[in-house]
């Protein structure tokens, strides 16, 4: 471990006997865990929760559901001090598909069990994931379903859930455009309660021109059914990646990359600020500088006009002065065909997570710096490659699994300052074992100066969560 920048804080080892939970969520109040997973090694039947303290050390487990072929749960979520446990069921009688929560307190009572939230026909337009998001203080749960209606009008069905009370707020956000020619990107909640959707809307079937699609921006108000919408679409530039985040008084910011050529590859930085009446602040769009695209071609191709192409835009984060800083990946698939040694033909699918590039947008929506933080990754199995980006202090980590030659296969580090410096590549952890496999996708940043690390020491089996200080 580098003592200098990082120091664990907790640490969770699951061995061999012990079973692997399918989801966690990170408790606020005490800084511990719950997880969520099969009861036992022997059986996957019976599924249930588990409670840790800010030791790590387990208070209690609970079963949530006893699995009957028809049921199974959708997602887990701490708000406060609920346990929030979302499952949906095919009732066969009714040929319907009802969901239902059940809500425990931290010490493992059952407040709701099984409570019925919506009952719908099971035919193919409500056949969705349902999934969740949290208002920025933490006091806000939206989960939602968002309506496979081909023909019809793009409809959400939303369950807002508040921290400080047992009600639950049900409704449905219908847009003004038919489903197939609209494509959400993007749902978030205000502290407020109030519901935001970012899409993209094609005017035909297929994009040829820079105005055959535009995204828009949805403000709901939950409750009145008050639904507002902005629209960002600039008539002679691709918007080919945009994101949205709001800020604690309302503000929304959204960022992501444009292109002058086509709707597959990026340029620069677009960014938009409104105010909290949806008034716009801020449109900029800046060119990527000739230094930084010098990374991926070369001078005649850039005299040429050539784009960035398979990089896409993973978050923004949103900097206290107005501005923000742009986090993308460079993602792309090939496919292999090979002869195995019964004689049998094999289709692989190899997915690649190449570099993370970093942008940094001023309040006026300048581009102050752009950096790259060269990675090479790639597998058929995707659970473990990408990388986790933690903001601490005046630095931005990007947290990794990584197997250099000659080096042990564990979980690697790039430190970004504010001025857009890019550290050597640097392992992050104690080496407890030479091939650990991270998850990135379910670690996460739980503080301004902690995160949640989740990786596999393959070699031990050991399923290891880690808390870590920066």
């Amino acid at each position: 471990m580098d003592g200098k920048s990082q120091v664990v804080t907790g640490r969770l080892d699951l061995g061999r006997k012990d079973p692997k939970p399918m989801m966690l969520e990170y408790v606020s109040a005490d800084d511990g865990l719950v997880t969520l997973g099969a009861m036992s090694r022997k059986s996957s039947r019976y599924l249930g929760l588990s409670k840790y303290n800010g030791a790590f050390e387990r208070e209690w487990s609970q079963q949530v559901l006893a699995q009957n072929g028809r049921a199974n749960i959708d997602q887990m979520a701490v708000l406060g001090d609920k346990i929030l446990v979302f499952i949906s069921e095919y009732i066969p009688r009714k040929k319907s598909i009802e969901t239902s929560f059940s809500q425990l307190d931290m010490n493992g009572n059952i407040v709701f069990d099984r409570e019925i939230i919506s009952e719908d026909p099971n035919d193919q337009e409500n056949r969705v994931s349902l999934n969740y998001i949290r208002s920025i203080n933490k006091k806000k749960l939206l989960a939602y379903k968002n309506l496979n209606n081909n023909n019809e009008r793009e409809k959400i069905i939303y369950f807002l859930f508040d921290s400080n009370n047992e009600e639950v707020l049900r409704g449905e956000i219908e847009l003004p455009h038919q489903d197939d020619s609209f494509q959400v990107r993007k749902i978030a909640i205000s502290n407020s309660g109030t519901i935001y959707v970012l899409g993209k809307y094609y005017r035909v079937n297929r994009v040829k021109q820079p105005n055959d699609y535009a995204f828009k921006l949805y403000r709901f108000q939950a409750g009145d059914n008050r639904l507002a919408e902005v629209d960002l679409g600039l008539d002679d530039t691709f918007i080919t990646d945009l994101t949205l985040k709001i800020d604690p008084q309302e503000n929304t910011f959204l960022a992501g990359y444009y292109s002058k050529r086509s709707s597959s590859a990026i340029i620069g930085t677009a960014y938009f600020r409104l105010n909290p009446d949806l008034g716009l602040e801020v449109s900029a769009l800046q060119r990527f500088p000739d230094d930084f695209l010098n990374r991926f071609m070369s001078d005649r191709q850039i005299d040429r006009g050539r784009e960035l192409r398979d990089f896409y835009l993973d978050n923004i984060v949103l900097r206290s002065d107005g501005g923000v800083l742009l986090i993308g990946e460079r993602y792309y698939t090939v496919y292999n065909s090979y002869m195995d040694v019964y004689g049998y033909w094999v289709d692989q699918r190899i997915h690649h997570y190449d570099d993370i590039i970093v942008n940094s947008v001023s309040p006026d929506g300048g581009l102050e710096w752009a950096a790259v933080a060269p990675k090479r990754q790639s597998s058929e199995i995707r659970d473990h490659l990408s990388y986790l980006d933690v903001v601490s202090g005046a630095s931005l980590f990007l947290i990794y699994g990584y197997e250099p030659r000659r080096a042990p296969s564990t979980l690697y580090y790039n430190a970004v300052s504010m001025d857009g410096e890019v550290s050597d590549r640097s392992i992050l952890l104690d080496i407890r074992s030479t091939s650990d496999l991270f998850f990135p996708r379910n670690s996460l940043q739980i503080s301004n100066t902690e995160a949640l690390l989740v990786y596999y020491q393959d070699r031990e089996k050991v399923y290891s969560v880690v808390r870590v200080e920066f």
